[in-house]
């Protein structure tokens, strides 16, 4: 996938018992040893750790399915890939409806609603903007766009100017040279469709994880919740900035802290804002949200880091959506959380 693979590939991590994070000698019996699977995907990686008690000659065809499921996700979604569907689309100037499959349109009908419901921070059309500012799939010499190169850019965008249907599947473009990008929801999307296979293996307790995008479902297999690590959005470390405890709810985390470049001292960040088709310049460093779905948080994960610290604790309160925000102050990084989302820093 375009755009986010880089920034979230080390913004959670998984803590487990024994690890450095969990010193100590414990002489009780210890819990079941986890499955984990993991492989490459949309740019970034995908675990996958089961908790439940699985028998070995299960373990390679969910492995196969798992990756199986990820190929047909790309297959429709990725940029990367000039025969995919979103591709396909792309390079269409037809205004006509774009027969898709059932799972594109989805996508796409859920990205125009959380476009709507975000005031247009989140907006699947920025393809262009993106490109234009080099963190598409082609990445040129890397030089500042004038203003009526960013303004020429903005008109082939906008979620308005895009449509989808669900029966029969379907997408439709209002302007020729509209153009999609869904690096900032495929993953969400990708991680909460593992979640639902693993379901039909009647597994319950599993954490799915592409590049720094989860789906926590039920406990680990000593009984607690699963434990993550946020990272401190700073460059060329790995730290944590704060612990949460994770138990069937999703949870994206988006920063700009990895995927950037500077020209002249100036610093670019990958997270374009719609509005103004310039890379966002305020002091957000990073977002986490939890979400019922992998695809709402990743999307309001963008959201928030497209509206920074002010605008996006006061959507995230009036929505009553739980977010993690930390800023960049003076050299010093600072949180902020809605309620909603202290129910899982605590233990």
């Amino acid at each position: 996938m375009a755009g986010r693979g880089v920034e979230n590939r080390f913004a959670l991590c998984l803590l487990l018992a024994g690890s450095v994070f969990c010193c100590g000698c414990d002489s009780s019996p210890q819990p079941p040893e986890m499955v984990r699977l993991s492989g490459e995907t949309m740019g970034t990686f995908y675990e996958v750790t089961i908790a439940d008690l699985i028998s070995p000659d299960q373990v390679e065809p969910i492995r196969i399915a798992i990756e199986d499921l990820l190929r047909e996700i790309n297959a429709e979604m990725s940029t990367y890939d000039p025969e995919s569907e979103i591709s396909r689309f792309n390079a269409s100037d037809s205004t006509d409806w774009f027969e898709v499959s059932p799972r594109f349109a989805y996508v796409v009908e859920q990205s125009l609603l959380i476009s709507e419901r975000t005031d247009g921070a989140f907006d699947p059309t920025v393809g262009p903007l993106v490109d234009l500012w080099h963190f598409g799939p082609k990445i040129e010499d890397r030089v500042v766009p004038s203003d009526d190169v960013i303004s020429a850019a903005l008109a082939r965008t906008g979620s308005q100017h895009l449509e989808a249907r669900l029966e029969p599947p379907a997408i439709r473009k209002q302007i020729p040279d509209l153009r999609l990008d869904l690096s900032a929801i495929a993953k969400g999307f990708g991680v909460d469709e593992i979640a639902v296979l693993l379901r039909t293996y009647h597994l319950e307790n599993f954490l799915v994880n592409i590049g720094g995008e989860v789906v926590a479902a039920g406990m680990k297999s000593d009984g607690t919740r699963w434990r993550l690590g946020i990272e401190k959005p700073v460059e060329n470390a790995r730290e944590i900035k704060t612990i949460v405890y994770l138990m069937d709810v999703a949870m994206a985390t988006s920063g700009d802290y990895r995927n950037f470049y500077e020209i002249d001292g100036q610093r670019y960040s990958h997270t374009i804002d719609p509005t103004t088709g310039r890379p966002v310049t305020h002091s957000l460093r990073s977002a986490s949200v939890l979400a019922s779905t992998c695809m709402e948080a990743d999307a309001l994960a963008t959201a928030m880091l497209v509206l920074g610290p002010e605008r996006g604790l006061e959507l995230a309160r009036e929505q009553r959506i739980p977010v993690y925000l930390i800023e960049s102050r003076d050299g010093k990084l600072i949180s902020s959380q809605t309620p909603g989302f202290e129910q899982v820093t605590e233990e």
